[in-house]
Formats: C-alpha cells, sequence, structure tokens
C-alpha cells in the first residue's frame, strides 16, 4: 500500500512540474508577443522631461555647400598717400574711427607745400603781364600794325603759363588748401589729408613727426558698411546659382548660429587653378555690424526648397535594420503605452529627418518626440 502511495505522490510531482514548465513557456511566449512594447509610468515621462507629438511639416532646402570671405568692393576701399613729401604735424583720427567722406584725417609740412603755393603765386602775376601783351598783340595783329609771328608768340606764352598755373592750382586743391586764402599772399606750411570716401580707419601706418613720401600708405579706409560675402563655388555648382537666392551662413567660431544673405552677383569666370567661379552675396543689415574684413565664412547657397513631414533627430531610433519610433498606443492616470515602429526616411536637414507617411505612422500619429533612449 505505502508502494502504491510513493508512486502516486512522483507522479503528482511530475505533472505538478510539467504544468510549471508550461507556465513558464506560456510567460515567456507573452513577454517575446510584447517586446515592442513599451510601458511609461506618467511619473517617470514627467521626471524625465519626455515630450509627445505628431509629424511636423518642415521646410527643407537643397544647399549648395561652400566656403568664403568677407570683403568689401574696391570702391568701397581706400590707401591714402600724400601728393608731396613733408612731416606728419597732426593726425586726427584713430583706428576703427568712422570718418565721413571729406573728414580731415592728419596734417603735414615741408618745403614742397611751400614751394607749391610759391609757384603758383608767381605764375599767378606772370600771367596778368603775359595777358596782357596777348591782347595787345591780338590788337596790333588785327590793324595790321605788328607780324603774326609776334602775335602767336604772344599768344604761346600767355597760353603755357595759364596752363602752368591751372597745374599749379589743381596741385594745391589736391592738398586741400584755400586757394582765395593763397591768392591774397598768405602761405601756409601745412597741408591736410581728407577721407576720399566714408568708412572705418583700418591702418594708421605713420605717427608725430615721421617723414611721408607719395609712395607711402599712410591711411587704409574700409566702408564696413558695404561688407560682402565674396564665395568660392566649384564649376559644377555654378550653374545652379542665380541672383536673388538665399545663402545661409555662419562664422567659424559660432557654427551653431546662422545669418542671412542674398545672392547678389554670380561671377563669370572659372579660376583655372581651383576651378571655382566668384558668387557675391549680400548680407542683411543686421549683419554688417558683426562682420569683419577678411573674416572667413561658411555658407550654403539654396537653391530649392520645399516642405515635407519630418521629426527632430532624437525621436528616432536608428538601427542596423532601419529607423524606428515610438508610437503612443494609449495613456490612463498612471501609464503611457507605446509600441517601437518602423518608417521611411528620406533626407536629413539639420537636426530634422524627413519622414514618409505610411499606415502605421501617418500625419496624426503621436510619437515621442523627446527622452526615447531613456524609454528603454
Amino acid at each position: 500500500m505505502k508502494k502504491y502511495k510513493i508512486i502516486t505522490i512522483i507522479a503528482l510531482c511530475i505533472v505538478a512540474s510539467l504544468f510549471s514548465c508550461k507556465q513558464r513557456q506560456a510567460a515567456n511566449q507573452e513577454i517575446d508577443a510584447n517586446e515592442l512594447v513599451v510601458r511609461i509610468t506618467k511619473e517617470q515621462f514627467n521626471h524625465m522631461n519626455m515630450q509627445t507629438g505628431v509629424l511636423q511639416e518642415v521646410v527643407f532646402n537643397d544647399v549648395i555647400e561652400v566656403r568664403g570671405i568677407a570683403d568689401v568692393q574696391p570702391q568701397n576701399r581706400a590707401t591714402i598717400s600724400p601728393v608731396v613729401s613733408g612731416s606728419v604735424k597732426e593726425i586726427f583720427v584713430k583706428p576703427s574711427y568712422r570718418v565721413k567722406k571729406g573728414e580731415p584725417l592728419l596734417s603735414f609740412e615741408g618745403p614742397e607745400v611751400i614751394g607749391l603755393q610759391q609757384a603758383y603765386l608767381e605764375v599767378s602775376e606772370q600771367i596778368k603781364s603775359l595777358q596782357l601783351e596777348y591782347e595787345r598783340q591780338k590788337a596790333l595783329f588785327a590793324e595790321n600794325v605788328t607780324s603774326e609771328k609776334f602775335f602767336l608768340e604772344a599768344e604761346s606764352n600767355f597760353k603755357k603759363t595759364r596752363a602752368v598755373c591751372e597745374g599749379l592750382r589743381q596741385q594745391l586743391l589736391l592738398l586741400n588748401l584755400d586757394i582765395e586764402i593763397i591768392n591774397q599772399g598768405k602761405i601756409t606750411s601745412f597741408a591736410v589729408i581728407c577721407a576720399p570716401i566714408a568708412g572705418d580707419i583700418t591702418q594708421i601706418n605713420t605717427d608725430i613727426s615721421r617723414f611721408i613720401q607719395p609712395a607711402d600708405v599712410v591711411v587704409e579706409i574700409i566702408d564696413t558698411q558695404q561688407l560682402q560675402l565674396f564665395l568660392s563655388v566649384f564649376e559644377k555648382d555654378v550653374v545652379s546659382i542665380t541672383p536673388g537666392q538665399k545663402v545661409l551662413f555662419s562664422l567659424p567660431e559660432s557654427s551653431a548660429q546662422t545669418f542671412d544673405a542674398v545672392v547678389s552677383i554670380v561671377g563669370k569666370t572659372i579660376n583655372r587653378t581651383n576651378r571655382t567661379a566668384v558668387v557675391q552675396a549680400s548680407p542683411t543689415d543686421n549683419m554688417q555690424a558683426v562682420l569683419l574684413s577678411g573674416m572667413y565664412i561658411d555658407a550654403g547657397i539654396v537653391t530649392a526648397s520645399k516642405t515635407v513631414y519630418a521629426l527632430p533627430i532624437d525621436a528616432l531610433i536608428a538601427e542596423e535594420d532601419g529607423d524606428f519610433v515610438l508610437l503612443l498606443q494609449s495613456s490612463d492616470n498612471n501609464d503611457y503605452l507605446f509600441q517601437k515602429a518602423k518608417v521611411q526616411t528620406g533626407k536629413r536637414n539639420g537636426n530634422y529627418m524627413e519622414i514618409i507617411p505610411d499606415k502605421s505612422v501617418t500625419p496624426s500619429s503621436v510619437v515621442l518626440l523627446k527622452g526615447v533612449y531613456n524609454a528603454f
């Protein structure tokens, strides 16, 4: 009898063991079936600053990446030299100082400044007597009292001296000297160099008492308010660029921040060395104060634009067999239930990835936008 009881107990243990194994197998199958489902408590959701949303409509640009430099056109740059030699007497400006056209930059003095005024006065006095002689010979020649030779000689002397006088007068004007005061016999020992354009003083290459000559560049002015972007574009891309296209550019030290410009001029020649053409772009007014002459630029010329559905890069789960998102299936007072779903992606533009809607992910689908990698 005891033998039968032992056998019965063993049989029951075997049955119980088999039942337990089946339960564990069924439980494992349930876990496998729900492997793509993620449950997040509302406490976790709020604590990790997670965020949900639908597909976003984003403008994607076709961009040609280029590099360039900020500079000005030749008419907005001036290198200034003295007309004659002399020693610097006074400097009226400082580097980075903004000047108006015609504003005094510096004064200099020397024998040549005095000599030009003296020569002008001497020739001016000669003209008076030569003009009287010319008019007298002209009247005599008209009355056949004198020969043509004397008349032509008087005429030649008068006109040559008048030309010399005018030449000296123009030189004095280049020195910014007052002709009316000089005509009164008042000679000054110094002259003033004035700004030929409005702009910013970028260089002063002299100091007080330094001897300067016409070959010396003493001051350089650049009108930084006229700064442009000069971009180097490879010849294969030049055909896609036309005036009026938008340019997005950044500075090397702050590449995360972009600014706007507009293509104004497309170069007509290709550099034979690097096979590039120069494309000029005008930045917006608020950028003129930020740009400096000679500053390097990273830019993208926008050749086409389209609006697409997109998601932030952080909302995608990148795996070997594709990209996935977490779709919101349901929510209650305690939990959010998400399901991992594969998505069709297109081009990337900055921090966004183009999403091509399908049956599983539609424009109205709610997905986890922020905190995806904290969900696992």
